[in-house]
C-alpha cells in the first residue's frame, strides 16, 4: 500500500512522535510505500526507504503553528493518490485519525480541577481563553470528528473512545481501541539481574528497601504531590522519582512534609528500563493521561501498578490482580491503602507476575499489526468495486 503519515514532527522525542517513527519503520519493513508529511524530521531515526515531504509549520510563538501546518499539509496531501492517509489528530482530516492526546476539553477541565489556588486557576483559565493555540487545538480537534472527515478513528484507550463519543457524538462503531504497545524485550523483569543493585547503590538505596517508583515528565499533572502526601502515613518505604519536572519545588514540598530523606530525585535518564528494575511498586496517580506509556513499561517490567481512572492505561489493569485503580488522583487515603497492601511480599510477587503476563498481549508488534489491518479494511472497501484485494 501507498501510505501517508501526517504529523508536525518526526522524532523520538514525545510519545506520538516515537509512535509515528516506530509505525513508519514497521510499514516499510513490511513492504509498504511510506510518505511522511511533517514540519521537521530527525534524519538519524529516519529509514532511507521513507519519502519525506517538508510542510510549513511556523508561528509557534504566535500560537498559530497548528493552523499553518493543518492548512498546508491538507493541500500537499491532495496532490498525491494514497491508499491510506493517517493523521495523528488535530489537523482536521485523514482516512485514519489516531487520537493519542485524548479530548482537549477533558484535559483542561481535569487540570483546572487540580488547582487549589483560585487566583492561579483564574489566571490559567484566562490564558486558555485568550490563546490562539488553544483555539486552534479545539477547532481542529472538532473538525477531525465531523462526518466525512475520517473513515476510522483509532483511540489509544477505552477512556479516550468514551470521551470522543460523549463530546462529539461519534458512532461507537467508527472508533477502534488500539492501546499503545510496549517493547517487551527491552522492558523485562530479567533486567533486575543486571540493574537492580547497580541503580539502588547509585542512588543510596539499600537492597532490602521497599522502593516506590514514579516516572514522568510534568510532575504536577502526573500526581507526584499525592504520592508525597501518602508517604507521610507509610513507614519504611522510599520513593525514587525519575523524569523531568520542577524538582526544586517538589523537594521543598517533601521537606515541608518531613519526608525528604526518603525521596530521591534522579532527574531525566536515558536508561529508564534500569530504573524499573530498581523499583518494587510503580505509583502513577495521574490527573489525566490518555494512555501513559510508562504504565505499560512498568507492567512489562514486572511492577504492580497503582494509577487512576483518568489514566487510559487503567483499562488494561485487572483491579486487584496486576494493579490497583484509584477513583481519582486526590484520593490519598485510597492510595495509602493500596501501597500498604503491596508491602506484602507474596501479594506483590503474584501481582508482578500477573502484570508481566498481561503485557504480553500489548506488544508494539501487535499494535502495529492491528493498525495495518485497519488500513487494509479501509483500502479494500475503497477498491471493492474493482475487486482488488490489498495484501
Amino acid at each position: 500500500m501507498k501510505i501517508a503519515l501526517v504529523h508536525k514532527k518526526y522524532t523520538t522525542h514525545g510519545g506520538t512522535e516515537r509512535y509515528m517513527v516506530g509505525l513508519s519503520n514497521f510499514l516499510v519493513q513490511n513492504g509498504h510505500q511510506v510518505h511522511v508529511f511533517t514540519g521537521s524530521w530527525n534524519e538519524k531515526v529516519a529509514d532511507d526507504r521513507i519519502t519525506f515531504h517538508k510542510v510549513p509549520c511556523w508561528g509557534k510563538h504566535l500560537g498559530i503553528d497548528k493552523y499553518i501546518f493543518a492548512r498546508s499539509v491538507y493541500k500537499k496531501v491532495q496532490k498525491y493518490n494514497f491508499d491510506i492517509v493517517q493523521t495523528f489528530s488535530r489537523v482536521g482530516f485523514g482516512d485514519v485519525i489516531r487520537i493519542g492526546g485524548g479530548c482537549h476539553e477533558n484535559y483542561v477541565q481535569r487540570l483546572m480541577g487540580s488547582i487549589d489556588d483560585s487566583l492561579y486557576k483564574l489566571k490559567k483559565r484566562l490564558e486558555y481563553k485568550l490563546s490562539f493555540d488553544d483555539y486552534f487545538t479545539r477547532y481542529y480537534e472538532a473538525k477531525d470528528f465531523k462526518p466525512n472527515n475520517y473513515k476510522k478513528i483509532v483511540a489509544v484507550s477505552q477512556m479516550v473512545k468514551d470521551e470522543v463519543i460523549a463530546k462529539y457524538q461519534v458512532p461507537a462503531e467508527d472508533i477502534i481501541v488500539n492501546h499503545n504497545g510496549v517493547n517487551i524485550k527491552k522492558f523485562h523483569p530479567e533486567n533486575q539481574t543486571e540493574y537492580r543493585l547497580k541503580i539502588r547503590k547509585e542512588h543510596g538505596l539499600d537492597k532490602d528497601d521497599l522502593v516506590l517508583l514514579f516516572v514522568g515528565t510534568g510532575f504536577r499533572r502526573k500526581g507526584l504531590e499525592y504520592i508525597l502526601k501518602a508517604m507521610t502515613k507509610i513507614n519504611g518505604v522510599k520513593l525514587l522519582v525519575v523524569g523531568k519536572g520542577k524538582i526544586n519545588r517538589f523537594k521543598r514540598k517533601a521537606r515541608e512534609l518531613n519526608i525528604l530523606s526518603n525521596v530521591i530525585f534522579a532527574g531525566p535518564v536515558s536508561n529508564v528500563e534500569a530504573y524499573y528494575a530498581a523499583g518494587d511498586i510503580f505509583v502513577f496517580p495521574s490527573i489525566y493521561d490518555p494512555c501513559a506509556n510508562v504504565s505499560l513499561e512498568a507492567m512489562a517490567s514486572g511492577l504492580p501498578l497503582i494509577t487512576t481512572q483518568t489514566n487510559g492505561a487503567s483499562g488494561i489493569i485487572n483491579h486487584g490482580e496486576n494493579g490497583f485503580i484509584l477513583d481519582n488522583s486526590e484520593n490519598v487515603e485510597q492510595l495509602i491503602s493500596y501501597i500498604k497492601r503491596l508491602t506484602d511480599q507474596d501479594l506483590r510477587a503474584g501481582m508482578s507476575k500477573a502484570a508481566r503476563e498481561k503485557m504480553l498481549d500489548y506488544t508494539k508488534e501487535a499494535n502495529h499489526q492491528k493498525m495495518l489491518e485497519v488500513y487494509r479494511q479501509i483500502a479494500n472497501k475503497q477498491r471493492s468495486e474493482s475487486r482488488i484485494e490489498i495484501k
